[in-house]
């Protein structure tokens, strides 16, 4: 699903699928609101694996990929029949998330490189923040649809729901409904959207 399916589905929720109330960049923005909402609670989105680092003679420090907010394992590769897999993964312990001083982009730094070899690719698992969104066809983040449906839903209503008529009223009511329905993803906070175990967190990126 993209954004403009999702704001598509909620124009027909609030009664209004010819955009007559809220504009398509409206629905945009009070959707990235509810998705800023589960980032500030701590909602994780897992990465597909990283395998864009090599390891260099000498070389202790490497920029983190793309927008890992967490890391939960670095494996080394090796090649097998002319393929690289990934059978070895580097304890924990050998390395950290830091800044190196001179630059804002937060780097893996190995202790040791005596248990890498040279010329090896890295794969690195881990976890993203979820998607701040920003035009109507961008994806979804996958599992998150319900929750930000009801939460994109409560903000749309409450922006609609202005006088004392009947209409009014029912818009109110249905706000708090959509409120209370988001805020039960809230508590449920599904095991998939939750930090993994163990993983570390990438200083910079909460």
């Amino acid at each position: 699903m993209i954004v403009s399916d999702l704001y598509a589905e909620l124009a027909l929720h609030v009664h209004d699928v010819a955009y007559a109330e809220i504009t398509a960049a409206q629905w945009v923005t009070f959707i990235a609101s509810a998705s800023r909402d589960a980032r500030n609670k701590g909602w994780y989105v897992r990465l597909d694996d990283d395998e864009s680092l090599t390891i260099a003679d000498n070389d202790f420090d490497y920029d983190v990929p793309g927008s890992f907010a967490r890391i939960g394992a670095i494996y080394q590769g090796e090649s097998i029949d002319g393929a690289t897999v990934y059978l070895r993964r580097v304890p924990d312990a050998h390395w950290v998330i830091r800044y190196d001083g001179a630059s804002p982009v937060p780097v893996l730094h190995f202790h040791t490189l005596s248990s890498l070899e040279s010329g090896a690719a890295l794969k690195i698992t881990g976890q993203r923040r979820p998607t701040i969104y920003t035009t109507g066809g961008q994806t979804i983040d996958a599992g998150m649809e319900s929750f930000l449906r009801e939460r994109a839903k409560y903000y749309a209503l409450q922006f609609l729901a202005a006088g004392r008529s009947e209409y009014a009223t029912w818009r109110q009511q249905m706000a708090l409904l959509a409120l209370q329905e988001s805020e039960k993803f809230f508590k449920a906070h599904p095991a998939e959207f939750r930090a993994e175990p163990g993983s570390i967190l990438v200083k910079g990126r909460e």
